[in-house]
């Protein structure tokens, strides 16, 4: 069989529930790490490369920062441009590629990430892609296009983390080839439609409940696949994603996802064994 992952973004709060989601299914006999292939976005490409490159996922239920990691350095803040980034990530009337390139003006003004900044995905993640077919998406900050790196496409691995998750306003746009590159949610919450056809896929959409479900369904319409499981927050989940979002100390909130990731872990292994996970 052979089975696919889709780790969509969610921001800080949505890669714990993730990372809890996956610890304990993991617990229960269900490694996501051994899919055949995954595809990460934002949030779900840190998660996604934490798993594939083997990391202990219990290790991180209190913190996104393993002990002796290396502090990135400080970053300044602009809520002006966040507010610009959630206004174009939430207006899907709009083509994708016009909502990323607005932010993108913006952006590439921006100082953009130095080595120390990615220096705490390497050692999270390292710079060697592992084995399976994992793909990270992030958006072209010019031209509003998506663009998917794999192990083929000589970036280092920790360096496409970054920039997935390079969300404008709070982290800075990362140049790989003088081009700059943003959030890959941009183009999509999911990019579901990068994922190979497979015989069962696996969608794992922290924003379920902030984006139309027909945008999914139409990019699974283009993959061939037998089965398919979308899992999203519950609303006890949501109403912790919704207490960070008022928070600017959003990493206090990370064990309280995490722990609503492994409270949901039992319904989502029920869903794919009954599904023939």
């Amino acid at each position: 069989m052979r089975r696919s992952v889709v780790l969509g973004g969610g921001g800080v709060i949505g890669g714990a529930w993730m990372v809890g989601l996956a610890a304990q299914l993991r617990r229960r006999g269900i490694d996501l790490g051994a899919a055949d292939s995954m595809v990460g976005t934002s949030a779900g490409a840190v998660v996604g490369a934490s798993l594939l490159v083997g990391r202990d996922l219990d290790s991180f239920a209190d913190s996104p920062a393993p002990p002796g990691s290396p502090e990135p350095p400080p970053v300044v803040v602009r809520r002006e441009l966040i507010g610009v980034a959630f206004g174009a990530l939430f207006d899907r009337t709009a083509d994708r590629d016009v909502a990323a390139r607005k932010v993108g003006r913006f952006t590439v003004t921006e100082e953009p990430a130095c080595p120390a900044h990615i220096a705490p995905m390497v050692w999270l993640v390292g710079n060697d892609w592992p084995g399976t077919g994992l793909r990270i998406v992030a958006v072209d900050a010019v031209s509003g296009q998506r663009q998917v790196w794999d192990r083929d496409a000589g970036v280092p691995l920790a360096t496409a983390v970054t920039a997935s998750r390079s969300f404008p306003g709070a982290f800075p746009p990362v140049v790989v080839a003088d081009r700059h590159y943003i959030d890959g949610g941009f183009w999509s919450p999911t990019n579901a439609d990068l994922v190979p056809d497979s015989d069962f896929v696996l969608v794992i959409e922290p924003m379920a409940n902030r984006f139309p479900a027909e945008q999914v369904d139409a990019e699974l319409a283009t993959v061939a696949t037998d089965t398919v499981v979308r899992f999203g927050p519950d609303p006890a989940t949501i109403d912790v994603f919704k207490t960070f979002a008022t928070d600017p100390d959003v990493l206090t909130h990370w064990p309280r996802a995490f722990q609503a990731g492994i409270r949901q872990a039992d319904d989502l292994a029920r869903q794919l064994i009954d599904a023939g996970w």
